[in-house]
């Protein structure tokens, strides 16, 4: 694989934050870049208040390869929608909000994290990581497993109008 290529693989999640970002922004909302924390890992689109000077809290987005056209239907193999890695410092101190993003269908959906994610939301692969994945393997030629990461059943799902409608409500309260 290509430097290009593997830079195109990885850019289809940085396309997703930003075109969630620019339509956050369209409807009022104070989203800012993307930013590596200290921990090293990274907040999508943290939102600030008003007048700049504090965050409120951030939002994490997930890029969707393949077309969705029902995010109500899980696509075969799927047990729920994948939103991070368990040992990432977003569930230390979790996001307020979760984005979906289907490039091909330019579909949003969203979640609203629980504050026990093990009460409502569920761990796969199991806690080794020993499922492979396919498309970074594929794409890397060498074996990449996916790490533990929990998954969102679609009864916690909510529509984009409704992650929106949240969102909305978590920044007016500032």
């Amino acid at each position: 694989m290509s430097s290009s290529d593997w830079k195109k693989f990885l850019s289809e999640g940085k396309r997703a934050v930003e075109i969630v970002r620019k339509g956050l922004i369209n409807r009022g909302i104070n989203a800012g870049e993307s930013v590596i924390t200290e921990f090293g890992t990274d907040e999508d689109i943290p939102v600030y208040s008003n007048d700049n000077q504090r965050k409120l809290f951030w939002i994490s987005v997930k890029g969707v390869s393949g077309r969705i056209e029902n995010y109500r239907i899980l696509p075969i193999g799927y047990k729920g929608w994948m939103c991070g890695e368990v040992e990432s410092k977003q569930w230390v101190k979790p996001p307020s909000a979760i984005i979906w993003y289907c490039l091909a269908s330019g579909m949003a959906w969203g979640a609203i994290p629980p504050s026990r994610l093990s009460t409502r939301w569920f761990i796969s692969p199991d806690r080794w990581g020993t499922v492979v994945d396919k498309r970074k393997t594929s794409q890397l030629g060498r074996t990449v497993y996916v790490y533990p990461s929990w998954l969102v059943p679609p009864a916690a799902i909510i529509s984009k109008d409704e992650i929106i409608a949240y969102i909305n409500q978590l920044a007016q309260q500032e």
